[in-house]
């Protein structure tokens, strides 16, 4: 198992145990998992491929529409600097899909177990909020980064 593989699976054990517990709960539910740690076990499986090769345009226009929908554009830019959150710029260059994936289905776990999440958050003392994106969602999100990110690498070429 690769360190990302081991890192990613860790947290969304975390996750899972996070979501399992607290009482409260309806006794005829006992011994299955609370629905938060449903999707944090889901979201770590990766239902979703990575997008690769040519843009699908039309996954990423639905990416765009759903970046100023879910409020995506209150904390971060592509290409226009940093907000309260770091700008997109180019972060499917630096962040793998599996990295990217995550950070955006499950970020309060992430923060708590990832590297990366965790100097994010020291440097911008923000926590991203979960979405509760569907796994179909992320992908498109990431498509949208990937299509920008190839915008601003062909602007820069001219």
């Amino acid at each position: 198992m690769d360190a990302h593989r081991s890192v990613y699976l860790s947290i969304a054990l975390a996750g899972l145990m996070a979501g399992c517990g607290g009482g409260g709960g309806d006794p005829s539910g006992a011994g299955r998992p609370a629905p938060q740690a449903e999707a944090v076990a889901e979201a770590a499986t990766l239902p979703v491929e990575e997008p690769t090769g040519e843009i699908d345009e039309k996954l990423a226009e639905l990416g765009e529409d759903l970046f100023e929908t879910k409020g995506c554009i209150a904390c971060h830019t592509i290409g226009k600097g940093r907000l309260t959150g770091p700008d997109l710029a180019g972060v499917t260059a630096r962040r793998d899909f599996e990295w990217i994936y995550h950070q955006m289905m499950v970020p309060d776990s992430m923060t708590i177990h990832d590297p990366v999440a965790k100097q994010l958050m020291a440097e911008y003392m923000t926590q991203m909020p979960n979405l509760a994106l569907e796994p179909e969602q992320a992908k498109a999100l990431y498509e949208y980064l990937r299509e920008q990110g190839e915008e601003s690498a062909e602007e820069e070429d001219e």
